[in-house]
């Protein structure tokens, strides 16, 4: 008697009514934060601000007796104005050399016109006919290009109110930062509640420190390396010092960046400039590396290089320039926040192996 196939498995898969609202929940979420990303963007760039701000704001409120929100409001004006400063010693100078070109514009084009060169090529490829040509071209486009000016003058428009937006809202988180942080200390036990305190006054000084650090470093910067630009006679010697001094914010990277920019436009006067503004920045990075940031900035962010590397290129990679300029202190920060946690139990397994009774075996 031949034996019966078994019947083949039916499997049902049941989606209940939990399950789709938890996924359309979870989809509506991710639609959210795609959607205000940019406005995300403000409120984080404006919440690490404030983070840093708050060591001269408390200083300012506690060693010269001003109130908080006086305080507050004298820090994130004075930063309103340096920046607003910065950029105008930035763009002045290129917008002057632009304007000068303009009016130049069309005797340069004589010049070249009435060069022998010009003559030369224009008897053997018709390249006078061709750059006329070429000029028409681009008067016809002219009107279609006005679209893009208006592009351009709306981005303009949204960058200036996202830094405007940023500012009132660092200006009042450093303002409430204390009392956001006894609120959510009122919710706690009071042993978290003191972990807590600990553990965002050790984050707070860590940024803080960095930040202040790295200011002062990239200030050293600019004028080390602006200065001999200057000696050197390259144009625009203040602009690059500006830039350098910027770049130097970014860790590791910014300086070799800084090296590149001030050598390329050294070559513009000549191969010995562009060699010796090179030499000068490769002797200030080192002067940086094993002295500067040594002692001004000490082991604010106790990470090992590659890491700090990794860090930057990964905020680069999310955030721009604001994450290459943040990662450094962020990355520091999870490294407290991991020691922190892991602090008992570090402390249980090193009680364990001492032989301590009553203590966390150390195969644990």
């Amino acid at each position: 008697m031949a034996t019966p196939e078994p019947s083949a498995k039916r499997v049902e898969i049941v989606v209940t009514l939990r399950t789709m609202m938890t996924i359309v929940g979870v989809a509506a979420f991710v639609w959210a934060l795609v959607a205000a990303r940019q406005a995300l963007l403000w409120v984080f760039i404006a919440f690490f601000l404030a983070i840093v701000l708050q060591m001269p704001v408390t200083w300012l409120e506690h060693r010269a007796g001003i109130k908080r929100g006086n305080a507050a409001t004298i820090i994130v004006l004075s930063l309103v104005a340096g920046l607003v400063g910065l950029g105008y010693l930035l763009i002045t100078p290129f917008v002057s050399a632009v304007r000068d070109l303009i009016v130049d514009l069309p005797s340069i084009v004589e010049r070249i016109r009435e060069s022998d060169l010009f003559r030369q090529l224009d008897r053997r490829t018709d390249f006078g006919e061709e750059l006329q040509r070429r000029a028409e071209s681009l008067a016809a486009e002219l009107p279609s290009r006005l679209g893009d000016a208006f592009v351009f003058g709306g981005k303009i428009f949204g960058f200036g109110l996202g830094a405007i937006t940023i500012v009132f809202m660092t200006l009042f988180l450093v303002i409430e930062l204390p009392n956001l942080s006894r609120s959510l200390h009122s919710v706690l036990y009071s042993r978290e509640a003191s972990r807590m305190e600990v553990l965002e006054d050790r984050i707070t000084r860590t940024i803080g420190r960095y930040a202040l650090g790295a200011v002062v470093i990239a200030a050293i910067a600019g004028t080390i390396q602006g200065t001999a630009a200057w000696l050197l006679g390259i144009p625009f010697a203040l602009a690059l010092g500006i830039i350098a001094g910027l770049l130097g914010l970014i860790p590791q990277v910014g300086a070799t960046l800084a090296a590149v920019v001030l050598s390329l436009v050294g070559l513009t006067q000549g191969l010995p400039q562009a060699l010796i503004i090179l030499v000068v920045c490769i002797s200030y990075q080192q002067l940086e590396n094993y002295v500067l940031q040594p002692t001004i900035q000490g082991r604010a962010a106790d990470i090992s290089g590659f890491f700090v590397i990794a860090s930057v290129v990964v905020g680069a990679a999310l955030l721009g320039v604001v994450g290459a300029l943040i990662a450094v202190p962020l990355t520091a920060s999870a490294q407290i926040v991991i020691r922190e946690l892991t602090a008992e139990r570090r402390a249980a397994v090193a009680l364990a192996r001492a032989g301590v009774p009553g203590s966390v075996p150390a195969g644990d």
